[in-house]
């Protein structure tokens, strides 16, 4: 999450990269957008790399598509998540109870991480994009966390989460808004229209930055299912509109270099 330190947050990444160019590369952007890598290790990782191709499709409207394989063919490295030794270093290393901890990996090791810094007193945000393999971590994932949000077009099942009463669940529908649902029932949220848009890769990151931004940024940390209706939707909608603005950018982080 980038973007959160664009915000002018204090970002700080728990990530297992390597030394190739793209690794290097990843890290001097870090760096570049002031971003703390104290706890990025670059020595027994992968640098994955997703290559973004943007176009206009037969309707004439702006699309893209992803690629992980480079110019010959070749795939790229895939992710690789930490180890529970790095999860346990991290513990031991940090110095301070981060007020929101967002993860979008599912692996014992960031599980770890998630227990620990809510049994501190962290938000945890979980945003998947699929329910992967091994379930039962899923949802071991989803019952640590306080925010889960996902998209309509990677999880379609909302009665998943039926039985959870103290989380706010969100799910982006694209074009058609999105839904959540704090402890009753789901409720819809009309988009935000964009009439300018140039590319939609990275919407949602933005929407989550936002999101966070706008119910945690200088306050006191308080328990997620006591939010006020009212002040949840008003976060909710300011947070579409910030991932509908980013739909005018090239590139899914292409609102920060204005």
């Amino acid at each position: 999450m980038m973007i959160l330190s664009h915000m002018d947050w204090d970002a700080y990444p728990i990530a297992r990269l390597d030394g190739t160019k793209d690794g290097v590369r990843v890290l001097n952007d870090m760096k570049k957008h002031h971003v703390n890598t104290d706890f990025v290790s670059t020595q027994d990782g992968k640098t994955p790399v997703i290559v973004q191709r943007n176009f206009i499709n037969k309707d004439g409207v702006p699309t893209h598509k992803f690629e992980s394989r480079n110019n010959i063919g070749r795939f790229y490295l895939d992710f690789k998540s930490l180890t529970l030794k790095q999860a346990n270093e991290v513990i031991e290393r940090i110095d301070f109870v981060p007020k929101v901890f967002f993860f979008d990996r599912v692996s014992p090791a960031i599980l770890k991480l998630a227990i620990t810094f809510k049994e501190k007193g962290a938000v945890i945000f979980f945003e998947p994009s699929s329910r992967g393999g091994n379930v039962g971590l899923f949802n071991e994932c989803v019952e640590v966390s306080d925010i889960v949000k996902f998209s309509e077009q990677r999880i379609k099942d909302i009665d998943q989460f039926k039985y959870y009463k103290d989380k706010l669940f969100v799910q982006t529908q694209g074009a058609k808004g999105l839904r959540y649902r704090l402890s009753g029932d789901w409720k819809h949220l009309e988009p935000v229209a964009n009439k300018k848009v140039v590319d939609t890769a990275g919407a949602g990151d933005w929407t989550s930055a936002a999101l966070i931004n706008n119910l945690f940024k200088d306050k006191v940390i308080f328990k997620v299912y006591n939010l006020l209706e009212l002040d949840l939707e008003t976060a909710l909608k300011e947070a579409q509109k910030v991932g509908a603005e980013s739909c005018s950018y090239e590139g899914a982080r292409g609102m920060m270099q204005q």
